[in-house]
């Protein structure tokens, strides 16, 4: 396999990582027998450790097909990766768990709301009869894990996962499964008819445990989209995960009908926007710039990040001279800025901290390199937008073609940055004459409606929604 992993390539590499998923779950149950000496639930391990046994599997694979030979582990090396079983629960979440009855039937937590605060306490109040903004108290984890054992014969394929699983499985996986299993079912309540998030079935262990455990009672478990990818893309690892550990699955605007009702449409708030005059700067929001592999996904891929990369340098080094662009990296995975050097633009580091979209509704027009949760939200929020990606990386799924060719059409997205630039140029600094023109926003509505359907009367959509499964 070559090292840019084509979307064929891609694949069948996919293929075989969810091929070895069940071997990695008996793993993991004989080396959480093994270190506490308790046959664990194997139904509860698949549920509470899925996700990130597909990043296992995924890693395998990598490391396998691609030329790199790069491996997280030294022959023998024991080191449990980090998961984060809860994390400490921000103020803001702390501040809206205050609203809202315990006795509400359905159960809010870390749901995806780009929102001001004051919206989403708003939210709180208003749904406080159905529903409760909730948090998870953080667990300690610290454990002496050298009861594993190490020294598994790798030569067959089965030895290499069990081998992997042992040396680099989360503590909270294996020397904390039983006590994480005894803490949800003693806080687990017969009186919840539904758990709801958008993020903490994949960040949070102890809210998986505990999602497991009221399960078990007859609770409902929704979750909701809360990035990019879902979908669009042929195949995507969050969404095989969420519809896995979910009884409903709400998503963007879009449909699975070969799931029926178990996928289905439900909008989320509209992001936050700047109340500031528009400024005068192009904004470029990066992909995450790092050289890990993380999973076998469009843009997580250290090849597709180089080739991501190549672009961006292309796309800033064709713009006219008169354009200034502020430059946002993706967290801590700064995007390098001194390979910019060379551009007639000026090109800075936007530092402005906050919400992304804040920044974004500010600029005159902003600019992506990746197919991520960021484009989605500025087509939503109807600023203008340009998305440029290496061509031959993406295969969008048959059902989102059509509308991923209607954005190509109208020069929303380009699959060159050079190409990219020039059509910025023709700009001539304001887009809005080509933004607001009947085909880009025909074609961005159509895309929007199925794709990112953000709305300020998300909460009228909740209310029904969450009132419709209790009824069910």
């Amino acid at each position: 396999m070559s090292q840019q992993f084509t979307p064929s390539e891609l694949s069948a590499a996919i293929v075989r990582s969810r091929s070895m998923v069940q071997m990695a779950v008996d793993a993991l149950c004989d080396i959480i027998e093994e270190v506490t000496g308790s046959t664990p639930d194997r139904h509860r391990v698949e549920y509470v450790s899925l996700f990130w046994l597909m990043h296992l599997c995924d890693r395998v694979v990598f490391e396998e097909v691609s030329e790199s030979g790069v491996s997280n582990h030294r022959d023998g090396e024991l080191k449990p990766e980090s998961l984060d079983v809860v994390a400490v629960p921000s103020s803001r979440a702390r501040l809206v768990s205050k609203v809202g009855s315990s006795a509400a039937p359905v159960l809010v937590v870390d749901p995806y709301l780009k929102s001001s605060m004051t919206t989403e306490l708003r939210g709180a109040a208003r749904l406080r009869k159905v529903a409760r903004w909730g948090t998870l108290p953080p667990l300690n984890m610290s454990v002496d894990f050298r009861a594993r054992s190490s020294s598994i014969d790798t030569r067959d394929e089965v030895g290499k996962i069990h081998r992997l699983v042992a040396l680099s499985a989360p503590v909270g996986l294996v020397e904390r499964h039983h006590e994480l299993c005894d803490w949800a079912k003693s806080n687990s309540n017969p009186h919840l008819k539904l758990m709801y998030t958008a993020n903490a079935h994949q960040s949070s262990l102890a809210f998986r445990h505990l999602a497991f455990s009221q399960r078990q009672l007859g609770t409902k478990i929704a979750t909701h989209q809360h990035g990019g990818g879902y979908g669009t893309d042929e195949t995507h690892f969050g969404e095989e995960h969420d519809i896995a550990v979910s009884d409903v699955f709400f998503t963007f605007g879009w449909s699975r009908p070969d799931l029926g009702m178990r996928v289905r449409p439900l909008p989320t708030a509209m992001p936050q926007r700047s109340r500031r005059k528009n400024a005068d700067w192009f904004l470029l929001m990066s992909l995450p710039v790092v050289t890990r592999f993380y999973r076998l996904q469009p843009f997580l891929l250290p090849p597709h990040i180089s080739r991501a990369i190549d672009e961006t340098v292309s796309f800033v080094g064709e713009l006219s001279a008169s354009s200034e662009v502020h430059l946002r990296s993706s967290g801590d995975d700064v995007f390098p800025m001194e390979k910019l050097g060379q551009s007639r633009a000026r090109v800075v580091s936007d530092v402005s901290g906050g919400k992304g979209s804040v920044a974004a509704s500010r600029a005159k027009l902003v600019i992506h390199n990746y197919f991520g949760t960021s484009w989605l939200e500025t087509l939503a929020m109807n600023v203008p937008t340009v998305c440029f990606v290496p061509e031959g990386i993406h295969r969008f799924r048959a059902a989102a073609q059509p509308f991923v060719d209607a954005l190509v059409r109208v020069g929303i997205i380009h699959y060159s940055g050079r190409e990219a630039a020039r059509f910025v140029n023709t700009f001539h600094g304001d887009p809005s004459s080509w933004w607001k023109s009947a085909d880009v926003q025909e074609a961005r509505e159509a895309f929007v409606a199925r794709y990112a359907n953000f709305s300020d009367n998300w909460l009228e959509a909740w209310q029904e929604e969450f009132e419709s499964l209790l009824a069910e």
